[in-house]
């Protein structure tokens, strides 16, 4: 398993690098700038803000000094909230995103796994076929359909749940959490059942069942744990969506994370900002794909061996 770690943060070192340099090479070559505007600035006044902001040196000084930088965890200072750091920005809002996407991550785990392990215990029954056909609805429908639509039904008919902002209970994260959540349900609930099917058709499970052994040990100590292998495996990607999915949930509810400086920040070409947020989702997610690698190994002996 040290090895596999080992691997993986060699790898990861490279891909981060590749990231950030494509980032902020497409940032800087795109059209536009942070301060274009209506009305344009005079002159004098624009090239004294682009060399107070390095915008003034060739594109790999530029690429060089954004690379020191954030060696010392330093992302630059933010072109349009001028008072501001990038650092201290995702500092005050990645705890938000963080709370919506770790629960919508939990929520679609427990919910998911529960109803593919149903399904597969009932394959070909009725319970199967309506837990699929809600499974493949829930993974077709999109964040930006389901967040409006739980906003409207939940929020504004029947008024049970706030639809935007965050206040000091816990109401304010029920519609942000399940819209988020719903896509990633269904499909972990179709990887567990499937993986579940698979394996109770297996010839060791069918010869455990020959032996008389009981069927809730053979699922516990036989079954469940490969059947959860395309799960774990889907998860680390899952996780990642969830947090960059984050971004148009958080805009739809007003809620005060990373989306939405990270879609001002485009809208107005705040380069550090679009790259501190990219640079940090970009981390999480090869954190979250080794967290992956490491759940798949525990239930996979072989890749250990491997």
């Amino acid at each position: 398993m040290g090895r596999l770690i080992a691997r993986r943060l060699l790898t990861a070192i490279p891909t981060l690098l590749a990231i950030i340099v494509l980032s902020f090479v497409l940032m800087r070559v795109a059209p536009g700038g942070p301060f274009d505007g209506e009305r344009p600035l005079a002159p004098e006044v624009r090239a004294a803000l682009e060399a107070a902001y390095g915008l003034d040196k060739s594109l790999p000084e530029q690429v060089w000094l954004y690379l020191t930088r954030l060696m010392w965890g330093d992302f630059g200072p933010s072109m349009v909230y001028r008072d501001f750091t990038v650092s201290g920005l995702i500092a005050e809002a990645l705890p938000v995103s963080l709370l919506i996407g770790g629960c919508a991550l939990l929520l679609a785990s427990v919910l998911g796994i529960s109803a593919g392990l149903w399904a597969a215990l009932r394959a070909g029954k009725w319970q199967d076929e309506v837990l699929m056909l809600g499974a493949t609805l829930l993974t077709a429908l999109p964040t930006f359909v389901t967040g409006p639509l739980l906003a409207l039904i939940f929020g504004l008919w029947l008024g049970w749940l706030p639809v935007s902002g965050q206040n000091d209970g816990w109401n304010w994260l029920v519609l942000p959490v399940v819209a988020l959540a719903l896509p990633v349900t269904g499909a972990v609930a179709k990887l567990a059942r499937a993986g579940l099917a698979g394996e109770l058709g297996a010839d060791h499970i069918r010869a455990a069942r020959a032996r008389g052994i009981a069927p809730l040990t053979i699922l516990r100590r036989h079954a469940l744990r490969p059947a959860l292998v395309p799960v774990a495996s889907y998860l680390g990607p899952a996780a990642a969506a969830l947090l960059t999915g984050a971004v148009v949930i958080e805009t739809v509810f007003g809620l005060p994370g990373l989306g939405r400086y990270f879609v001002q920040g485009a809208l107005n070409r705040d380069y550090p900002l679009v790259l501190g947020v990219v640079t940090l989702y970009a981390a999480l997610i090869i954190l979250f794909n080794l967290f992956a690698d490491l759940i798949y190994g525990w239930l996979d002996p072989r890749m250990r061996e491997g």
